[in-house]
């Protein structure tokens, strides 16, 4: 029996890397000198039962296999779970709700990355695992792979190279391209190293202490999810992990003052949008107000 195949080379046209990248916590702090960060808050709802899972009409077919492997992966990737039962048709149905900490580099270049050097990464060798995953991103099931793949190569503009000459990355719609898996594989295994970390976060989260430079509810991220993602100060989270003692206080400010330096960087160039130069504005004041007068609040994690 012939596999069937598809074929896919990135030829650096740059199309693809039209907004800043996602990361994980730890990836936050390896590129802190890089972009301009905010920690991020999302969350996903998924049937319990397979019976009660509706797919999209082109995933229809594949449903089985997106269910489970969704599944499995918001499992992997949460930093915190919980269940609620709604009504749909008639019937009560069950959901696991899936809350989601990761890190968004702020847009300061409009329609790009603010890492491209022209048409070209500028942090190719230590770009994010978001990156390295393209088109087949860490996230997604790879259940999606094939029909993922065939809308990313049309997107208008790209210039993805899917000819006989390109390396094969699918085999009867599975991930045979060596570097993309083991981008999958190492976003999983670094969520689990920073499980200790987003699940303090989740602790802070559920005090709900209240006041400037203090973290949202976990109830008011939920009441927003429907509009979109919660974000706020990458700061915060670092000052939890030297909370915890997963970092010490002179990397907090370390991370901090790469951060001001950045936004200083990005501030000065004229590429910046007036509406990221506010934002950058208030994140600059939080900044050197946190390095000045230290952190707000200390809780016992």
């Amino acid at each position: 029996m012939e596999l069937a195949v598809q074929r896919f080379a990135c030829t650096q046209c740059g199309m693809c890397c039209n907004r800043s990248p996602e990361v994980e916590l730890s990836e936050a702090a390896a590129l802190a000198d890089v972009f301009v960060l905010r920690l991020m808050f999302r969350l996903y709802w998924l049937p319990r039962q397979l019976s009660d899972y509706v797919a999209p009409s082109e995933d229809a077919a594949n449903a089985r296999a997106v269910f489970y492997e969704k599944k499995r992966l918001l499992s992997a990737f949460a930093a915190h779970q919980s269940s609620v039962k709604v009504r749909r048709d008639r019937k009560a149905v069950e959901y696991t709700k899936y809350f989601m900490i990761s890190a968004l580099a702020l847009d300061t270049r409009l329609g790009a990355c603010s890492a491209l050097n022209g048409e070209r990464c500028g942090i190719y060798d230590r770009r994010p695992l978001s990156c390295r995953s393209v088109p087949f991103h860490y996230s997604r099931a790879e259940a999606l792979a094939e029909s993922g793949l065939k809308a990313f190569v049309e997107t208008t503009g790209y210039g993805c190279d899917t000819s006989e000459t390109a390396p094969i990355v699918l085999k009867n719609g599975q991930i045979v391209a060596s570097d993309m898996k083991t981008a999958r594989s190492e976003a999983i295994a670094m969520v689990e190293r920073d499980r200790r970390w987003s699940e303090a976060i989740v602790r802070r989260m559920k005090a709900g202490t209240q006041g400037p430079g203090t973290l949202p509810r976990l109830q008011e991220v939920e009441a927003g999810a429907h509009f979109g993602a919660t974000t706020t100060s990458m700061s915060l989270a670092w000052q939890i992990a030297a909370d915890v003692g997963l970092i010490g206080s002179e990397e907090c400010n370390r991370l901090i003052k790469l951060q001001l330096t950045v936004i200083d960087r990005d501030l000065a160039a004229s590429r910046c949008s007036p509406d990221a130069r506010e934002t950058l504005a208030g994140m600059r004041a939080e900044y050197q107000n946190h390095l000045h007068v230290g952190h707000a609040i200390v809780l016992n994690d």
